[in-house]
């Protein structure tokens, strides 16, 4: 809970960081917990929207922006139990909303791994979850959005009404207005999964997989970084498991990763840490087999990932997140194996995804398989080198990066990875004409 000092109308001055660590900033903070409080700030003044503060590349927050605290509003507005629809405002938790909606018999399919993401932030992140081939990204569950607009109050909008604006605010970085609910169409959730283990020796391999696996409630994998066994790893496929005795699907907030991780004194993800987690993974995860879980469980996998977190200390971690097609995918992978084994980066994993969706927007969607690669010390010269190297793969062979991770994302390759970068970008602009909705992420990246 916010000081009653720094909620409302008063400002408050904080240092705020992203969750990759690489950007910080002193920015003034307003905690609004009434509508009319969004108004108190001049028309004029620069802002953006902040929710839970997980975002790894400073999208809620930036040098001259003051920054809206959205975490007050979090309340649940309207819940039919029959259609399976949702009205939540935009400061509730994606993790809070699955804790109501699972013991109804209903879930929002797409969520981001970490659950003290803000429905406002998925909303403009336009979020993936465990299986986007099957399940699309979080514009696919949207009905209808409330933004606050300075000079224009309140707007409701959908795809029949301002549907530009509508679909401009879905991916769009907040850069339209600040978000104050939405209307979401929930799915009904299997009981349990049986999460099948299916190891894979290489990249070209887990292509494969993915695309078999295509229906799969959960679908992801887990891949060795270092040159001598890049590629090895595990698909991981969840399959519906109904059959199954009725598992405990209570999503305790007391496990919830943290929205600020304090780094070790010392980092763990040298090389020989790496080596060692990554064969203790190997033993226990890349196995042929089944093991029953509940999908509680399997919607929020970075719950416990707080140690791996705070092994990248105080330098942080960069998450580098591109989009192949699938035609160019197996190309791509034997290009990003021979850059591996000739420069020996550092990576502490890389992970996989089956994308079927249409590519709009600045959001990663489209028809191809991601990679996202983490690395410790991304500041070290060949850390960084190797970053730029991705990149370049990446574009020659079609890749669509992921402005919401990879904060190594310039205007420069932006440009270059979107053919209709300029485009695109004015169509944001003209929902934000005055300049008045920005963030370190934006400016960053040239919008």
């Amino acid at each position: 809970m916010a000081p009653a000092e720094s909620r409302g109308f008063a400002l408050a001055r904080e240092r705020l960081t992203s969750f990759d660590r690489q950007f910080a900033a002193d920015v003034r903070v307003q905690r609004p917990d009434r509508y009319r409080l969004l108004d108190a700030l001049p028309a004029d003044q620069p802002r953006i929207a902040r929710g839970g503060g997980v975002s790894y590349v400073a999208a809620s927050f930036g040098n001259d922006a003051t920054t809206l605290d959205m975490r007050a509003f979090d309340r649940l507005l309207a819940f039919d139990d029959r259609a399976g629809v949702l009205c939540v405002e935009a400061g509730a938790s994606i993790g809070d909303v699955q804790r109501f909606l699972l013991p109804h018999g209903w879930y929002v399919p797409v969520a981001p791994g970490h659950p003290r993401a803000s429905i406002g932030g998925c909303v403009a992140s336009d979020v993936h979850g465990k299986n986007p081939a099957r399940d699309g990204t979080f514009r696919a569950l949207v009905e209808e959005l409330q933004l606050h607009v300075p000079g224009r109050g309140l707007l409701g909008v959908d795809a029949r009404n301002d549907a530009a604006l509508f679909d401009a605010t879905i991916g769009g970085f907040g850069m339209t207005g600040t978000i104050t609910h939405a209307t979401l169409r929930l799915v009904r959730p299997p009981r349990a999964i049986a999460l099948r283990r299916v190891p894979v020796d290489d990249l070209a391999q887990a292509a494969r997989v993915l695309r078999e696996s295509a229906n799969a409630h959960v679908l992801y994998g887990w891949h060795d970084g270092r040159p001598d066994r890049f590629g090895r790893g595990v698909i991981r496929v969840g399959l519906s498991d109904d059959e199954a005795a009725s598992r405990d699907v209570a999503l305790s907030k007391n496990t919830d990763l943290p929205a600020a991780i304090a780094p070790l004194p010392v980092p763990l993800w040298n090389r020989n840490g790496i080596a060692v987690a990554n064969s203790w993974l190997s033993r226990r995860w890349c196995k042929p087999g089944f093991e029953p879980i509940a999908l509680a469980q399997a919607l929020f996998p970075l719950n416990d990932a707080r140690l791996y977190f705070a092994g990248y200390g105080k330098a942080g971690l960069v998450e580098l997140q591109w989009l192949v097609p699938h035609p160019r995918f197996e190309a791509f992978a034997v290009a990003l194996g021979d850059c591996v084994a000739r420069e020996r980066p550092r990576i502490a994993l890389i992970s996989s995804k089956l994308f079927d969706g249409v590519a709009r927007g600045f959001a990663l969607d489209g028809k191809g398989i991601a990679l996202a690669l983490h690395l410790p010390s991304p500041t070290q010269s060949s850390q960084r080198a190797f970053c730029e190297r991705v990149a370049e793969l990446a574009i020659e062979h079609g890749g669509r990066p992921n402005p919401i991770k990879d904060s190594t994302l310039d205007e420069a390759v932006m440009r270059r990875a979107f053919a209709d970068f300029d485009a695109t970008r004015d169509a944001l602009a003209a929902h934000n004409r005055d300049g008045r909705f920005g963030s370190e992420l934006t400016r960053r990246i040239g919008l």
